[in-house]
């Protein structure tokens, strides 16, 4: 039995070597990738011979058990080859090749896969075999299809013929087809189809309605009405429309043009304006008798503003100087509403020719016909409008002023800003306004000097919009006289007016460094109780000058001038004021002001374009002198923005103060289930505590959200805190370096490891759960050894101070203070310090201040190292060198070290996940 079993294998081989240099030959050079390509192959293919296509597609496997794709790609290139006219041949050819195949494949989808070839180049040729799957539960679809777009008497009586007898979807299927095949023949066998369930009543209509034929008009008209000409799921009322537009196409367009008149008017009286709109729209498309435009304004009569709407929409493509007469008639003769809707479809589709007529009708008694008129003149005219329309503002009520200032913001033409600026003295007050805020949204500086004249109105609104213009208008010229009646502003808005346009001024200059210069040369020698009325302009200015004036003013002023200063900082042009305020929160005294300075550090944090590390390094700082739950909760409350790990740790720790729990819980929710790679037992403790909290409303809906998230977290131990917080648990001393520990017995190991757990507990300790380094010692390393590793670690030094993460016991991750020029520590921390082959330089500058926390996210695979320094990417995927031994790469797996280098050094938080080889 082996041996004909073996026999068998080998003939076989045999066998399928006959077309080594065909089939498989021509499947090599798939994909094609030029048309060029695609060319050569079809041609390759076409030298197959009727056989070798037919084996090619036997070498077709069942679907899901190989890739078949180059067969695909092969055989469907070579159909759209043949279609070509001077292919006839191989056309021929290969319908019979693929007929062939056909009969001998059992898999469903390669037989499918064969007939959607023959779709493309089928012809009578293909009919008989394609009739013989329309019986096919499974092929009838794909037959259908294919005889459909053989589109011969053949191929039409094929599918009525399989009609009889069929059930079930492959009857819906039929009836589809028989439909897009349009065979008249076939209107009154699918007909009596009708009353046999709503799915199959949607098909046949569907088919009735592209055969078209003038006698099935009575069965549609019948199945729209018994749909009382609304949506229903046999889609009558809409298929009766299609049947109307397929029969005026194919030549009855008095018919169709009758029975659309009549389903417009039973539609109507039915409250169908769906429906009615259609048979509108199927009218006007007809246009048998009378012409759109008379059947459109006709419809203007009817009381359903939203069928007249249709009619004027449809009424846009048919415009033209005859038709719009039409329409000016039809506007004279209108009521007030009516003739609003028409001039504003005149208006939107620009019709020069009416408007005269609609200049005419700015003079309507009517409010709602006065305001239509003014924009379509607007969009018609542009400004050549303007001597009708700015003559109205005086006059105006409140709507009409609201759409004569719309249509001068939008105006176009050269002569708006002179006329506009013409007219402004003598205007009425409320007129002012408007005519100013258009010069303001046009820039026109040239007419400042209309407006400044304004600036000391006794109308206090004009005075205004004058004083918001000045933002818009005023340059670098009109400076002085801005100082000047910031001097003299003594209430809201005169002063935060004038500070904004001084601030929109100071922007256009180009160097920061004059512009506070300027600013600060004005303060000086501002009397001491209106100094603070600079704060806000220098806030807007943001540079380091600026900073240092507000600064210094809030140390040495009084209580308001400490308020200003608090309110300038808090509104920063740049994140650069956070560390300022965060200082003075560490020391303000009067509550009222500390709550003032606490809410403006949260707020800058959340406005800043910092990176959520470093956003929650500065949070973390805010929280450490919140000094009221409710600014507790304000900070845990922004910490949610902030989707990083840390943030999610660190909202945890609040779960247990009834105080915050809410809002701890809040941010947990927000940041722990946005990432799917914070996971461990840490995160899963955290979660299910929070579980238990979330009840009643949407905590319901949470709980089962994080119920999920929990249930759906990798296995294995995600993220874990190497270090405790409380002592040096997990950590040991330094022996040697690798290549040195490797040499030693095991006797001699424990004995320098218990030397150098020695000296490290005299130069490493844990104080307020923050590991500290005193400066006397060696490194500190964990007692695992670890591969591939995602860290986070955050840390801070003294002055010049220098340290560094060592990984696979190597150093090193550098941090150090950038002022050590003299060792090139002003690239920053972060690089790959020892790096010689590799890259070693940081990417970027991204340190904190001395004596402020930094935060590393450091990645390790393989031995290639990421890191993002304060949420800044640093080191992309860089290659760590072998520091002990350069000719060797990085060890495979060793400790972690925290190096030890002679100043202070502070960690907490290091959370490691290990990853997969």
């Amino acid at each position: 039995m082996k041996k004909i079993v073996f026999t068998t294998l080998i003939l076989s081989a045999l066998g399928t070597g006959v077309y080594a240099q065909g089939p498989d030959a021509v499947l090599a050079k798939e994909p094609a990738n030029s048309a060029k390509d695609i060319n050569a192959n079809a041609e390759a293919t076409a030298a197959l011979g009727q056989k070798g296509l037919t084996d090619m597609l036997m070498m077709l496997q069942p679907n899901g058990s190989a890739d078949n794709t180059k067969i695909y790609d092969a055989i469907n290139g070579y159909s759209y080859y043949v279609t070509q006219p001077s292919k006839a041949a191989s056309r021929a050819t290969a319908v019979k090749s693929y007929i062939a195949a056909l009969s001998k494949i059992t898999d469903k989808y390669n037989q499918a896969f064969i007939i959607s070839q023959l779709q493309i180049i089928g012809k009578d040729d293909a009919v008989p075999t394609l009739k013989k799957y329309l019986a096919d539960e499974q092929l009838c679809d794909p037959a259908s299809r294919a005889l459909v777009k053989v589109n011969t008497p053949a191929s039409k009586a094929a599918l009525l013929g399989a009609l009889t007898g069929s059930e079930g979807e492959r009857r819906l299927t039929l009836v589809e087809a028989i439909g897009d095949s349009k065979n008249a023949a076939a209107a009154g066998n699918i007909a009596k189809l009708l009353g046999q369930g709503k799915k199959l009543d949607k098909v046949t209509l569907y088919a009735l309605a592209n055969i078209a034929s003038p006698a099935s008009s009575t069965v549609m008209a019948k199945a729209a009405e018994k749909a009382n000409y609304g949506y229903d799921e046999t889609n009558a009322s809409s298929l009766y429309v299609l049947y109307l537009n397929n029969l005026a196409k194919k030549g009855s367009g008095p018919v169709a043009a009758g029975l659309a008149k009549t389903l417009q008017a039973k539609a109507g009286k039915a409250g169908q304006v769906p429906t009615q709109t259609a048979a509108l729209k199927a009218l006007v498309d007809i246009h048998v008798g009378a012409s759109p435009t008379v059947l459109l304004t006709q419809a203007m009569k009817d009381d359903n503003a939203q069928y007249r709407a249709a009619a004027l929409k449809f009424a846009a493509t048919h415009l033209t100087p005859e038709t719009i007469a039409v329409w000016v008639k039809t506007m004279a003769k209108a009521d007030a509403t009516r003739k609003a809707e028409i001039i504003t479809m005149l208006g939107n589709n620009h019709a020069q020719t009416a408007l005269p007529a609609i200049t005419k009708e700015l003079k309507n008694e009517d409010p709602g016909v006065v305001v239509a008129a003014i924009k379509a003149v607007q969009q018609i005219g542009q400004d050549k409008s303007l001597d009708d329309l700015l003559p109205l503002l005086n006059t105006a009520n409140a709507q009409q002023l609201v759409a004569i200032h719309g249509a001068l913001l939008v105006m176009k033409g050269s002569t708006v800003v002179p006329k506009v600026a013409q007219a402004l003295p003598s205007a009425n007050p409320i007129a002012q306004i408007a005519l100013i805020s258009v010069l303001s949204a046009r820039k026109a500086h040239d007419k400042i000097d209309v407006v400044k004249p304004l600036l000391n109105n006794s109308n206090a609104d004009v005075k205004e919009a004058a004083l918001i213009s000045m933002q818009s208008l005023a340059g670098p010229e009109d400076l002085s006289q801005l100082f000047s009646m910031l001097s003299k502003a003594n209430a809201d808005p005169e002063i935060p007016e004038t500070q904004a346009a001084i601030i929109s001024v100071i922007s256009q200059m180009k160097d920061p460094g004059s512009q506070s210069a300027m600013v600060l040369q004005q303060m000086n020698n501002a009397p001491a109780n209106r100094k603070s009325l600079y704060f806000s302009i220098l806030a807007g200015i943001g540079d380091k000058a600026s900073l240092a004036a507000v600064s210094k003013a809030y140390d040495s002023g009084d209580s308001d001038t400490q308020k200003a200063a608090v309110t300038a900082l808090s509104g920063w042009a740049n994140s650069s004021a956070i560390r300022e305020l965060l200082h003075i929160g560490q020391s303000v005294q009067d509550a009222g002001l500390q709550n003032r300075v606490f809410n403006g550090i949260v707020k800058s944090i959340g406005k800043s374009d910092y990176p959520a590390d470093e956003k929650v390094i500065f949070l973390r700082e805010a929280m450490d002198i919140a000094r009221t739950n409710d600014q507790k909760n304000l900070v845990l409350e922004e910490l949610a923005n902030n989707k990083t790990y840390v943030a999610f740790l660190y909202a945890g720790k609040f779960l247990d103060d009834p105080q915050l729990q809410t809002a701890a819980s809040a941010a947990i929710v927000s940041i722990g289930v946005s990432d799917k790679g914070f996971y461990g037992n840490d995160a899963k403790a955290i979660l299910n505590k929070v579980i238990a909290m979330r009840r009643g409303g949407d905590g319901d809906y949470e709980r089962e959200a994080i119920k999920k998230f929990v249930a759906e977290m990798p296995a294995g131990d995600g993220y874990v805190s190497i270090f405790n917080g409380t002592d040096l648990t997990g950590w040991k001393g330094l022996v040697g370096n690798p290549i040195e520990r490797s040499k030693m017995d095991a006797a001699t190991l424990a004995k320098e490891q218990q030397k150098a757990d020695s000296i490290m507990r005299k130069g490493w300790y844990v104080k307020d759960g923050v590991l500290n380094f005193s400066g006397n010692g060696e490194n500190i390393c964990t007692i695992k050894q670890y591969r591939n590793i995602d860290l986070y670690v955050d840390w801070k030094i003294e002055p010049k101070g220098d340290a560094g993460i060592y990984l696979r016991g190597s150093p090193q991750v550098q941090v150090w203070d950038t002022s050590r020029v003299d060792v090139g520590a002003q690239v920053g921390s972060g690089g790959l310090y020892n790096n010689q082959a590799h890259e070693s330089k940081p990417s970027k500058l991204a340190d904190n201040a001395i004596g402020e926390w930094n935060s590393f996210h450091i990645i390790m695979k393989d031995d290639k190292v990421t890191v993002y320094f304060n949420g800044v990417l640093v080191v992309d995927n860089v290659v760590m060198d072998n520091y002990w031994d350069r000719k060797l790469p990085i060890f495979p797996k060793e400790q972690l070290e925290l190096q030890a280098h002679g100043t202070h050094v502070y960690y907490r938080d290091i959370y490691l996940k290990e990853l997969p080889e």
